[in-house]
């Protein structure tokens, strides 16, 4: 459980950072079954133009390790704990950043995609991202606005990032409004270990940079939504979006 502390700084910051929140052999466990998922031929699979591995989606379908952690006792009760409520899971992948890559993503919010594109009908929702690599200043770490959530819906412009064509889409923020967020909030970009979690509301502002080093940078995303809060009027493929609604028990074997 968060303690009251941990609790209050999310709410506050709509960000939290937990480090080697898992453990080393856990995130191992994982690891071992990603060279097989980014070599798959499979919708949820998506790739550049050159070949680079972007992201894998909805990986509880064909991955046997990575279903097994999504019923890990941390991420259900910690969702459960900030959302106040049962949950399901909205969005499960990994996004993959390739040594020397160029993927990357411009400020956004992703509340914006889940209403727009999803029909999620209140930002009741949030993710927990987890490093299954080291995360250094550069290799392509995730930069957060904090605060930024207590601003609510900021309009925004719907972009495809190259490389994720029918996967996702982006509620990009104009340059303005990143300009006067971070003036009044300041902007993070967590690091840490294989393990550590950085928690975020789906208001809060986000972007990141291409991995320029020699080292592989993948983050896995739990996107836990309250079971009465599911999504109404979903328009992307259901691996983005999941329909099936299962509401998530902890199991105690999970990886």
């Amino acid at each position: 459980m968060l303690t009251p502390q941990q609790v209050e700084q999310y709410e506050r910051d709509g960000l939290l950072v937990l480090p080697s929140f898992f453990s080393l052999e856990e995130i191992g466990a994982l690891m071992a079954d990603v060279p097989r998922i980014v070599a798959m031929d499979r919708p949820e699979i998506a790739k550049s133009a050159a070949g680079e591995t972007c992201a894998a989606l909805a990986l509880h379908r064909y991955s046997a390790v990575f279903d097994r952690f999504m019923h890990h006792p941390l991420l259900i009760e910690t969702a459960r704990q900030l959302l106040g409520g049962d949950i399901y899971c909205h969005q499960y992948k990994i996004v993959c950043k390739d040594p020397m890559g160029s993927l990357d993503f411009p400020w956004h919010q992703d509340f914006g995609n889940w209403h727009d594109l999803d029909g999620m009908p209140e930002p009741k929702a949030l993710n927990i991202s987890i490093y299954l690599d080291e995360v250094t200043e550069f290799n392509g770490p995730v930069a957060f606005i904090p605060g930024s959530h207590r601003h609510g819906r900021i309009p925004s412009l719907a972009e495809t990032p190259a490389g994720l064509v029918n996967t996702t889409t982006l509620a990009r923020l104009n340059r303005g409004v990143i300009e006067e967020l971070v003036n009044e909030h300041g902007i993070v970009a967590p690091k840490g270990p294989r393990g550590s979690v950085a928690i975020f509301h789906g208001l809060t502002a986000h972007a990141s940079t291409p991995n320029i080093s020699p080292w592989t940078r993948h983050i896995l995303y739990f996107t836990a939504n309250r079971m009465t809060n599911a999504i109404r009027k979903p328009t992307r493929p259901d691996y983005v979006a999941h329909r099936d609604f299962v509401q998530l028990e902890p199991e105690t074997e999970a990886a």
